[in-house]
């Protein structure tokens, strides 16, 4: 009985000891640039011969000081801003929560937005398993699913760890994925269309530093 016991209390600790060797340090590894002092991250959307089109995206990551950061998420066409959403985050070891939000788009400017319970933007999942979790769309509207999983991509001949998350919203067949790379944060983001076809919808255009005014 106690060998079984001990037995048990190994296994527990190895299985503990690999999750923390694959994950890293801690989810923000994979959420956060860590490379130099990079704080923003650069995207473009391809064409469907895979060109370079006018539709850019850029990411800013400001570092608030009290376990919390603020991500600016900005849309762009033509190097004009079309859409902006700053995302109040908190980073624990497993979960990144969303706390508050400010957008401004086509049909609202500045608009505010508190979320309790908080938002789960991603969840970093076991070794070798699957995470799955919904979100409510705003104002009560049809959730989206999302799942989260372990992958490796490939960053100038070098493989890296990273979380794949693949999200649907209800009702449709249509899915997007995101890819989280350790050092970098998200990295590039496909789109899976109703036959299942898999297509590239915003590619990496490289890690940055730029002084943000605030």
């Amino acid at each position: 009985m106690i060998k079984t016991i001990f037995k048990s209390i190994l296994l527990m600790l190895s299985v503990g000891l690999t999750s923390v060797n694959v994950m890293g340090q801690t989810l923000k590894d994979f959420y956060i640039p860590s490379q130099s002092n990079y704080n923003k991250t650069s995207f473009y959307s391809p064409s469907q011969t895979g060109e370079r089109t006018e539709s850019t995206r850029v990411i800013y990551y400001i570092n608030n000081g009290d376990e919390t950061w603020d991500i600016v998420d900005a849309h762009m066409f033509q190097g004009k801003p079309t859409a902006i959403v700053t995302q109040t985050v908190k980073i624990s070891t497993t979960e990144v929560k969303m706390i508050k939000s400010v957008s401004t788009g086509l049909y609202e400017t500045n608009k505010k937005r508190n979320y309790e319970p908080l938002r789960v933007l991603l969840k970093i999942p076991p070794t070798g398993q699957t995470l799955t979790w919904t979100i409510l769309g705003e104002g009560g509207n049809k959730p989206t699913k999302y799942t989260s999983s372990w992958t490796t991509v490939i960053v100038a001949s070098v493989s890296k760890k990273a979380i794949k998350v693949v999200s649907q919203y209800t009702g449709w067949e249509a899915k997007t994925i995101s890819y989280y790379v350790q050092g970098i944060g998200l990295m590039m983001t496909d789109f899976i269309d109703e036959d299942g076809t898999v297509l590239p919808f915003e590619k990496f255009d490289g890690l940055s530093h730029e002084e943000i005014k605030r």
